[in-house]
């Protein structure tokens, strides 16, 4: 592996030691900057696999956030399917437009979805998404709300149109896929994954370590726009 790029999920650090089974090399043409999104896109793919969406659906992504978008683009490529992110922030139109699906406010969104997926780890999105999904589909959480306590919004039409709220986590492997899929099969499937470089909509330019301090502020401000942060060590 030496003079190899690697990925690997460690904490911040420019030096650490790990076994040789706790990296996996990035592909060739998957620029390493590109490889950051390699965690969330192993989020999207078993969120997919859990959704179990197929071609023609009416499909609709509910917070534009990193795994949100890449969701998108994992579903962009279902033939036939009708893929929109959902935002409310009206900016998130660009990086729609940029990953191949459509986008939507909203008040604006389209309804009686086939599988609608929930991303936005706010309320107000949850009650979007049950009110996107038509009748008998499924509705998949997954946001990270941690100690919050949320109100689900499930009076309404929720028991008479029978929907389904089903969580998704990556800490499993989709039981779909369980049997036949080890934790380093999927994240490999990831990493091959982001060889498109319309993913790099999500990425701002990288920042130095050194220079944390003086930029995380701006960055961490609710209106930066920024979705993923590289940052350089080097």
């Amino acid at each position: 592996l030496l003079d190899k790029w690697v990925f690997s999920l460690t904490p911040h650090q420019d030096y650490f030691n790990v076994s040789q089974d706790a990296v996996s090399l990035v592909p060739d043409g998957v620029p390493p900057v590109r490889a950051v999104l390699a965690a969330n896109m192993e989020t999207a793919l078993n969120a997919v696999w859990d959704a179990n969406v197929g071609p023609g659906d009416r499909i609709a992504i509910v917070g534009g956030g990193v795994v949100g978008c890449l969701i998108s683009f994992l579903c962009g490529h279902l033939p036939g399917a009708s893929v929109t992110l959902v935002d409310v922030n009206p900016n998130r139109a660009e990086t729609a437009k940029a990953l191949g699906v459509s986008f939507a406010l909203p008040g604006d969104a389209p309804q009686d979805c086939d599988l609608v997926f929930h991303c936005s780890a706010t309320q107000a999105g949850l009650a979007t998404a049950l009110g996107l999904a038509g009748e008998e589909s499924t509705v998949l959480e997954l946001s990270w709300y941690g100690a919050k306590a949320i109100q689900a919004p499930l009076g309404g039409a929720f028991h008479s149109r029978q929907l389904r709220l089903q969580s998704s986590q990556v800490g499993h492997v989709s039981a779909s896929r369980r049997p036949r899929w080890s934790y380093k099969r999927r994240l490999v499937a990831a990493l091959s994954m982001l060889s498109d470089s319309r993913l790099d909509a999500l990425l701002a330019d990288p920042i130095n370590f050194f220079d944390l301090p003086e930029k995380l502020p701006a960055i961490f401000d609710g209106h930066s726009g920024v979705l993923c942060q590289p940052i350089r060590y080097f």
